[in-house]
C-alpha cells in the first residue's frame, strides 16, 4: 500500500471519514420512516440506534489496540467495510431484530473502528496544533448528519426506507474507504515511550479509584439527553410541536450544527477556564433545554432553542471528557483509560432507551433525563479540578 507524505491529504481523508460515520446521527429520519412504512413501534425502531451507539463505544476498546498493532489505515478500512455493509444489509431487514444485527451491531462496530483512527493519527502530523486538529476531527464527526441529512431524506421520500438503506450504504462504503486509504503515520515516525510519573495511573490503578466511577457516571448522565434527542429529533418535532415531516427534519440540521459547535467551542473554553467549570455550565444548559421540552407549550422557535441547548451541551461533553480523563489520570495509559471512561457513552444509549421505555410520554422522558443531569452536576463538585493545581 502506498505511503502518504502530505499531512493535508491525511487531514482531508480523516475529515471525509469522520463526516461519513457521523451520519449515524441522522437516525431519526430512518426512525420515522420505519415506523410509518413497516408499522413497527417507535420503541422497537429506536432500539436499533441504541444498539449501534452501544457497540460503537464498546468496540473502541478493541479498535484502539488494533490501531497500535496494525496501523490506522488497516483499522479504518475494516471499519469502513463493516459500516457500509451493515447499512446495506439493513435494506434486507423484514423484522426489527434483523436491523439490530445489521445496523446496530455491524454498522455500529464499523463506526467504532473508524472513529479512533483520525485522532491518534492527526496529532502525529500536527504535534504543535493538537487542540485545533482534535477539534476539527470531532467537529467533522458531529457535522456528518448535516451533510447527509438531505441525501438520506431524499432517498427515503423517493425510494422508500429499504432502498434508502441500500443506496446510502453504498455511498457510506465508498466515501469512508476513500478517506481511510489516506490514513498514515509520518515516515520515520517512532513512538516515544512515556515514562510513568506519580500523577499517572495505569488502567488497573484507575479502576480502583472512586473518581473513575464518578467520571464515568458524569459522562453517562451528561450525554444521555443528547443521545435521546438526536435519535428522536424528527419524532419530537412531529409529536410535541406538530410540525410537518419536512419541517421536523430541520431539527437534524440544528442538532448537527450545534453538536459540532459545542465540540469546538467547549474545547477552546476549557483551555482558558478549565474543563470542569465549562462542563458545569453545559450541564445546566442541558437541564434548561429539557425543562423547556417538558413544560413549555412549544412552537418552532422554542423547540429549536431547546434543541440548541441540548445539542451544544452534548457536543461539549464529548469534547471535554478526553481532557478530563487526561487531567485526572495522566498520559501514561491515556488511550486505554479513556477507552474505559468512554463506555459511559455506550451505557448512556441503553439508559436513555430504558428511560423512554418506562415513560408514559416524551415529556416524562425529558424530566427523568434532567434529573440524571442534575446528579451529574452534583457529582462534578466532588471531583477535584486538577487543572487548578
Amino acid at each position: 500500500m502506498f505511503r502518504v507524505r502530505n499531512k493535508w491529504l491525511v487531514l482531508g481523508g480523516a475529515i471525509l471519514a469522520q463526516l461519513t460515520i457521523g451520519a449515524i446521527y441522522s437516525w431519526s429520519i430512518f426512525n420515522n420512516a420505519l415506523v410509518e412504512e413497516k408499522g413497527w413501534s417507535q420503541n422497537q425502531v429506536y432500539l436499533t440506534y441504541v444498539i449501534a451507539i452501544f457497540f460503537f463505544a464498546l468496540i473502541t476498546i478493541v479498535s484502539g489496540r488494533l490501531v497500535e498493532n496494525k496501523g490506522p489505515r488497516f483499522t479504518a478500512i475494516v471499519g469502513a467495510i463493516l459500516y457500509g455493509s451493515g447499512v446495506i444489509l439493513s435494506s434486507l431487514a423484514t423484522a426489527p431484530w434483523m436491523l439490530y444485527i445489521t445496523y446496530g451491531v455491524i454498522a455500529g462496530c464499523g463506526v467504532g473502528f473508524v472513529y479512533v483512527c483520525p485522532l491518534s493519527t492527526l496529532i502525529k502530523w500536527f504535534p504543535n496544533k493538537k487542540g485545533m486538529i482534535t477539534g476539527a476531527a470531532v467537529a467533522a464527526f458531529g457535522s456528518g448528519s448535516l451533510i447527509f441529512k438531505n441525501i438520506i431524506q431524499s432517498f427515503v421520500d423517493n425510494q422508500g426506507v429499504s432502498a434508502a438503506f441500500l443506496y446510502v450504504g453504498i455511498i457510506f462504503l465508498i466515501v469512508t474507504l476513500l478517506g481511510a486509504i489516506f490514513f498514515d503515520v509520518p515516515e520515520g515516525y517512532a513512538k516515544k515511550e512515556l515514562v510513568k510519573t506519580d500523577a499517572d495511573f495505569t488502567t488497573e490503578e484507575m479502576v480502583k479509584t472512586s473518581k473513575f466511577y464518578k467520571l464515568t457516571i458524569m459522562f453517562m448522565f451528561g450525554v444521555t439527553p443528547g443521545l435521546l434527542v438526536i435519535g428522536l429529533a424528527k419524532g419530537i418535532g412531529t409529536e410535541l410541536v406538530g410540525l410537518e415531516a419536512a419541517a421536523a427534519a430541520g431539527a437534524v440540521t440544528v442538532i448537527a450544527l450545534f453538536n459540532a459547535g459545542g465540540r469546538l467551542i467547549s474545547g477552546t473554553l476549557s483551555d482558558k477556564f478549565g474543563p470542569f467549570p465549562v462542563l458545569k455550565v453545559l450541564n445546566v444548559a442541558t437541564v434548561i433545554g429539557l425543562v423547556m421540552l417538558s413544560f413549555l407549550t412549544l412552537n418552532v422557535v422554542t423547540f429549536y432553542i431547546a434543541l440548541i441547548f441540548v445539542a451544544f451541551s452534548y457536543g461539549g461533553n464529548l469534547a471535554l471528557f478526553p481532557t478530563i480523563t487526561n487531567q485526572q489520570f495522566g498520559s501514561y495509559k491515556y488511550a486505554s483509560n479513556y477507552g474505559l471512561v468512554y463506555q459511559g457513552y455506550g451505557i448512556a444509549a441503553l439508559l436513555g432507551y430504558f428511560i423512554k421505555l418506562s415513560s408514559s410520554a416524551m415529556e416524562v422522558t425529558f424530566i427523568i433525563s434532567a434529573v440524571a443531569v442534575l446528579i451529574a452536576i452534583g457529582i462534578s463538585f466532588t471531583v477535584k479540578d486538577r487543572s487548578k493545581a
